[in-house]
């Protein structure tokens, strides 16, 4: 008897033996720093001082330290669902997100031609530009990218060659820069990606209505 497999089956486990051909399992840390190129913006924003990777199998939990506290992020590589942990006036929320190619976004890799050694990774240069026709806004990066580590798990960039252990993010007037200072390869606790089932989960769209009340 011959089977016939659906499509999107058969793009599912093209997907997920190409992600997961690296094989790793681990936590990477980084540490940022931020600065202003608009003299126009006067408000520090909200953004990470470190950040910590968890990536096992298909998933990833990022966990940011920023200046109003830690902030939670879930990844899920195969079905693109990114879940953001959230405090809203003493409750913990859950905010989920279908993370989708947007149309209007053309980006383009260039080779820098350039290598470094980062936390015993060897890594090679590329430059991303990210163009959004419909708001005329462009953001680049030079990016340091390892190929030891799939590409998927890092939910920032679109179209990577590689999982970035240092880039230099320029966008909406503000440069930003990321840097590995530790990579581990070790098995990680499956629960640390698993949500809580008593905090309660809203779409983007319900929780703007939830604001909006």
């Amino acid at each position: 008897m011959r089977i016939i497999y659906p499509a999107l089956f058969i793009l599912r486990l093209i997907e997920s033996i190409t992600l997961f051909s690296q094989n790793f399992e681990g936590e990477v840390i980084f540490i940022a720093s931020h600065k202003f190129t608009d003299s126009n913006l006067t408000t520090t924003p909200n953004l990470p001082s470190k950040m910590v990777y968890y990536i096992s199998n298909e998933y990833v939990r990022i966990e940011q330290e920023t200046q109003i506290g830690k902030q939670i992020v879930l990844f899920d590589t195969l079905s693109k669902i990114k879940t953001i942990l959230i405090n809203q006036n003493g409750e913990n929320l859950a905010i989920q997100l279908l993370k989708e190619v947007d149309s209007n976004v053309s980006t383009k890799i260039t080779d820098l031609n350039d290598s470094l050694k980062i936390c015993d990774f060897s890594c090679y240069k590329i430059l991303w530009n990210s163009y959004n026709e419909k708001l005329s806004t462009n953001s680049f990066a030079e990016i340091y990218c390892t190929d030891e580590i799939a590409n998927g798990y890092m939910e920032n960039f679109e179209k990577l060659p590689g999982f970035p252990l240092k880039y230099t993010l320029t966008s909406a007037g503000i440069e930003s820069t990321y840097q590995a200072i530790s990579v581990s390869k070790k098995q990680v606790d499956p629960s640390v990606f698993k949500l809580d089932k008593k905090i309660p989960k809203y779409t983007f769209e319900e929780f703007k209505s939830l604001m909006s009340q």
